[in-house]
């Protein structure tokens, strides 16, 4: 710890869960501001407006998920190697500035696109930087609570817009209110990086820290039997790269990689559909860099693999048969253990992130679930507008309202584990039961179309609907509130940026699913878009049981990983 006198006594990490509650606060008071202004973007040229149909609209702000989740993988690693200081300060930087270029993309869907992208580029650092913090400067037992609270600053943001961006159109006019919008919005969080620099520092710096609180926050000690086995592994030479041939990967790796690889092709392929304006010809090239690139990596793995098997590692022209030799290979390579001859080949690669079944989880609890929290965020003014009737004015008390209730679900659902430990439970079983029942709530949104049958419960359908809505926003942030941090409960502090990066890319491009959806079904049922928002609705109910069954199927037990 800094040799610097310090107090005697302190709660200093609360100041960092406060810089950290602010800064999520600017984040999504920004990435929010063009949900309210989807119906100038939406309405005719003629009348005014940009004349973008409800596919256009899901165009731009899909492919901000896409490259928001695309960078998060980045975003992580870069974290966990320059430290959260700086970190969260350039990413915040970049999203400002994107989001205050907006204003001047003008009505054009491909501008925005580009724009929105550049921002999403951005925003991705502030949860991967917000988690790795959080692990940082609280015991296990408090970081739920400390995460529920700087997440319900997605709230908060999310409030601020409702109310200030139907301001501006108001205030200023169309033509100009969706402009100061955007620019106002990006402006504040220069604001927040004065005291970022002014009062962050890493707990071992931190001259404000007492002695006592520093104790306490590495009290855990699964935590210090980690770090010292890590220690005790520091000098072993592990042979292997992404994109080498030589040495030997381990069953776990190269399932890991080979999934991964997958998953950012579809990813590839997804945003680029985004693009009406990519022509075949650019296609073809994006696509033959991708598909070059992952061919590398997946022959590479494919050989690191063999060698493993005790095999030399021409064996990947089993490729060269079509179709049926990449899946022969594939299947050898996925089911069977190494052996103990191929020492001849170098040491066996650790596994990576990607190989521990704790990252998948992970991985699944995000993809199933964060695209309900985007459907809430981008859609809910539209539905209210669409069910209701609702004009710009009017909506923005309901969605005030509905992210304010869902602040409750965030700090609230994250303490569920803590009362659950102080009976005795141990911390991951903690964590897996209050998901469980959080998991329940966002049932009752099967029921929103129900209750906001204006036939049935006249002027009171709104409310009902809106109340069932609160029901479901909540639930989600008290699903993430514990989902974040399941991250830290399972993995090194030195790998919580990345392990989170990976996630919240899942849980972007689950988003860009979502939103597609939402988009496509509202084209499709334009004349009755209240079935649209049926189905939206049962997709939210059902995502977090999903989720929840495949997380407890691939870690059904808590063991710590100490081997990174």
């Amino acid at each position: 710890m800094n040799s610097r006198s310090t107090p005697a006594t302190s709660n200093f990490r609360w100041i960092i869960c406060a810089l950290l509650f602010f800064s999520t606060t600017v984040n999504y008071m920004d990435r929010q501001v063009i949900s309210y202004l989807k119906e100038f973007f939406c309405t005719p040229a003629a009348a005014g407006g940009f004349g973008w149909t409800n596919s256009d609209f899901a165009n731009v702000t899909t492919v901000f998920t896409g490259f928001y989740a695309g960078m998060t993988i980045l975003a992580g690693w870069v974290i966990d190697k320059i430290g959260t200081k700086l970190g969260l300060a350039l990413s915040l930087i970049v999203w400002s500035i994107f989001g205050i270029l907006n204003a001047f993309a003008g009505s054009l869907t491909a501008a925005h696109m580009i724009v929105r992208s550049l921002f999403g580029i951005g925003e991705a650092g502030n949860f991967p930087a917000s988690i790795k913090t959080v692990a940082e400067w609280f015991p296990k037992r408090e970081r739920a609570f400390a995460t529920g609270i700087f997440n319900s600053g997605s709230n908060v943001g999310a409030m601020i817009s409702a109310l200030f961006v139907p301001w501006c159109l108001i205030h200023f006019g169309d033509q100009q209110g969706w402009k100061m919008a955007y620019i106002l919005t990006g402006a504040v969080g220069f604001l927040w990086l004065f005291f970022w620099f002014w009062l962050y520092a890493p707990p071992a710096q931190q001259k404000r820290l007492s002695k006592a609180e520093f104790d306490y926050i590495h009290s855990d000690k699964d935590e210090t039997k980690a770090v010292e086995q890590q220690a005790d592994q520091s000098g072993k030479k592990v042979s292997g790269s992404l994109f080498s041939f030589h040495g030997r990967m381990p069953v776990a790796g190269f399932i890991g990689i080979t999934s991964m690889t997958i998953f950012l092709c579809l990813f590839v392929y997804f945003i680029s559909r985004m693009f009406p304006s990519l022509s075949p010809a650019g296609a073809m090239i994006l696509y033959g860099i991708v598909g070059a690139v992952a061919l590398w990596v997946s022959l590479a793995a494919q050989a690191k693999r063999w060698h493993d098997l005790g095999k030399p590692g021409w064996y990947v022209l089993l490729n060269l048969l079509p179709g049926i030799g990449t899946l022969i290979s594939v299947f050898i390579l996925a089911t069977r253990p190494g052996v103990s001859s191929a020492n001849q080949f170098g040491d066996c690669a650790k596994s990576g992130l990607l190989g521990y079944r704790q990252t998948w989880a992970f991985f699944f609890g995000k993809f199933f679930t964060d695209g309900v929290w985007w459907f809430y965020l981008f859609w809910l003014p539209d539905y209210l507008k669409k069910q209701f009737g609702m004009t710009t004015e009017q909506v923005r008390w309901p969605t005030f309202i509905v992210y304010g209730i869902a602040i409750i679900g965030s700090v609230y659902g994250g303490s569920i584990p803590m009362t659950l430990m102080k009976k005795g439970m141990q911390v991951y079983q903690a964590r897996m039961t209050a998901m469980f029942i959080i998991a329940l709530f966002p049932l009752t949104v099967l029921s929103t179309q129900y209750f906001g049958n204006v036939g049935h419960f006249g002027k009171m359908a709104s409310v009902l609907a809106v109340a069932i809505i609160c029901i479901g926003a909540a639930a989600h942030q008290a699903w993430s509130a514990n989902l974040f941090t399941t991250v830290s409960d399972m993995f090194p502090k030195k790998s919580v940026g990345s392990v989170t990066g990976i996630g919240a890319m899942a849980g972007g491009l689950g988003g860009v699913i979502v939103q597609k959806l939402a988009g496509t079904l509202t084209d499709a049922f334009k004349e009755n878009p209240q079935t649209a928002y049926l189905f939206m609705f049962i997709v939210c109910a059902v995502s977090y049981l999903i989720a929840w069954g495949i997380m407890k199927a691939l870690v059904p037990r808590h063991k710590p990983i100490t081997d990174l």
